[in-house]
């Protein structure tokens, strides 16, 4: 599908496209000593960096070619001389410092590609979007005012359609329409420039929806060769795609940091990216000890949908006993484990201290309702010959239809009632089982909601494993709607999966409508395993 934009001055032919299958492998696991860097790329790339500090040939790089998706919303103020400058300077230094061939694809934020005659005098044919920016350490002839006409003409972007700040779907859509773009095994470096904030907000155009299909249609899964650029004022949802993306991703919020000064902190990064594409870290001087406590925290909606799914935990009417099997296998992987802490909060709004009495908080804490912790404990702690009786007890969950799922998560593990659960030297195991999304954007932003959970870690992912069972959206290219499952019925978690992928390898997520819990708890075995084998509790 193709559209004439109305840009002054620009041609009027849109980019040729190619419909191309979308694969449906998912990044994740623990594990990253695998490298799965793909093929060559398939233009023009060289095989040496820049000059070396003695003058002599260029050094070489990991990786041979830099493809950026360049998403420029129209009403950005970064269309300056100013800005214009520190954007060209980026590219040159990525250019001169990595030695790679650079490629750009300058689109706005919009579902259809936006071109202009702009690249033309840079050689390209009129069907051609794509800016060589420059190879082996130098920047091509006419490419600084190829990029700088471009944004001239971004600047006063004209459609019948959107005005450019769908910055998802600008980002998205060239990948998956048109098949030179990226080129295989090229390192991927998004940039996301906006005013404030994507706002198609639309079932596709979510956070981690976005940041899934990027890092797999661009890095194959592989993190090290992809980074992410995001700008805006008031955007909680592109800082939650580059938390996703990778650890060389940055968000900038433009009433904190200047454009240009983004700009010039977030290089270095990018090379970092070029030059980490093949890296193996070395084998560290003192291998992982392991972790000998794991905490694990529940976070269960106790709506009336729920009911079967909360059977199949607790092992209530006759089912199997899911956690306490869970657990067990857990224990004969782990044989130098001591103990798990393992609480359980409600997705009632308001209630952040852990259960200590069934079908709360509906029900009033009674005699009646005791699950028979000790006093002033909140938490079961484990292995012992009642662990699964207790467990189906406090797990009872009774609250409303409006869950509040990951914030009641995140605030549990800062509630003074709940002091002495999470211990200095585990590893923080969370799990969430809805079916339904989260609510609590009412309460609080994604970014913040993330940032308490890590924050209750020190700030260290190394000691946090999030699992997040709930109904599936499908992949950015094929998105989903309700799904039904052995359990019935589960609306997609969309917030859910966006604050899980910001975790990035620590957060798994599980379709609720795929299988049932055991083989769910089962399938995430080895993750647990291998983050409690990697785990290296200071001192």
């Amino acid at each position: 599908m193709s559209l004439a934009l109305a840009l002054p001055g620009c041609g009027d032919g849109s980019a040729a496209a190619t419909d191309s299958a979308a694969a449906t492998g998912s990044s994740g696991g623990i594990d990253l000593t695998a490298a799965t860097t793909g093929p060559a790329p398939t233009t023009g790339v060289p095989t040496t960096g820049g000059e070396t500090d003695t003058g002599g040939p260029p050094a070489p790089t990991f990786c041979a070619q830099i493809d950026v998706s360049l998403v420029l919303h129209p009403s950005a103020k970064i269309y300056g001389a100013n800005e214009q400058d520190a954007l060209v300077e980026h590219f040159e230094n990525l250019v001169e410092e990595t030695g790679a061939t650079v490629r750009i694809l300058p689109n706005v934020g919009t579902e259809f590609m936006a071109t202009t005659d702009c690249l033309t005098a840079a050689g390209n044919a009129a069907d051609d979007p794509i800016l060589v920016f420059g190879a082996g350490g130098e920047v091509a002839p006419g490419a600084v005012e190829a990029l700088r006409c471009t944004l001239d003409r971004f600047n006063v972007y004209v459609s019948d359609f959107d005005v450019g700040n769908f910055m998802f779907s600008g980002l998205m859509f060239p990948v998956l329409e048109r098949d030179d773009w990226p080129a295989p095994g090229a390192t991927g470096l998004a940039m996301l420039v906006a005013a404030t904030d994507d706002k198609q907000a639309n079932m596709y155009a979510q956070p981690g929806q976005a940041s899934e299909a990027y890092l797999r249609l661009v890095g194959d899964g592989d993190r090290r060769r992809v980074s992410a650029f995001t700008y805006g004022d008031g955007a909680p949802e592109l800082n939650m795609f580059s938390l996703a993306v990778s650890d060389k991703s940055r968000h900038y919020e433009k009433s904190e940091t200047a454009y240009v000064a983004a700009l010039a902190d977030f290089t270095p990064l990018a090379v970092k990216t070029c030059e980490d594409f093949d890296y193996e870290a070395p084998d560290p001087e003192m291998p992982p000890t392991g972790c000998k406590r794991i905490d694990l925290l529940f976070a269960i909606d106790g709506s009336g949908s729920m009911d079967e799914e909360q059977d199949a935990l607790r092992g209530a009417n006759g089912m199997p006993p899911v956690l306490a099997e869970f657990t067990d296998a857990l224990l004969e992987e782990l044989t130098d484990v001591e103990d798990f802490h393992v609480g359980v909060v409600s997705s009632e709004q308001g209630f952040t201290a852990m259960h200590t009495h069934r079908d709360f908080p509906t029900m009033p804490e009674s005699p009646e309702t005791a699950c028979g912790l000790p006093e002033g404990q909140r938490w079961l702690v484990g292995p012992s010959d009642s662990f699964a009786d207790e467990f189906a007890c406090v797990a009872a969950t009774r609250s409303g239809t409006e869950e509040m799922t990951y914030y009641n998560l995140a605030e549990a593990l800062h509630d003074p009632a709940n002091a002495g659960f999470l211990r200095d030297d585990s590893l923080l195991f969370i799990v969430i089982l809805t079916d339904e999304d989260t609510y609590d954007f009412v309460l609080s932003t994604s970014v913040a909601i993330r940032q308490r959970i890590v924050d209750a870690v020190g700030g260290d992912l190394d000691r946090l494993v999030v699992l997040a069972i709930a109904g599936g959206q499908g992949v950015f290219e094929m998105p989903e709607t309700v799904c039904q499952g052995v359990y019935g019925d589960a609306a997609p978690g969309r917030r859910i999966i966006t604050i899980t992928r910001g975790f990035r390898e620590r957060g798994l997520f599980q379709n609720i409508c795929q299988g049932d819990l055991a083989a769910t708890f089962s399938g995430v075995l080895d993750d647990v395993v291998s983050a409690c084998a990697q785990f290296n509790p200071e001192p």
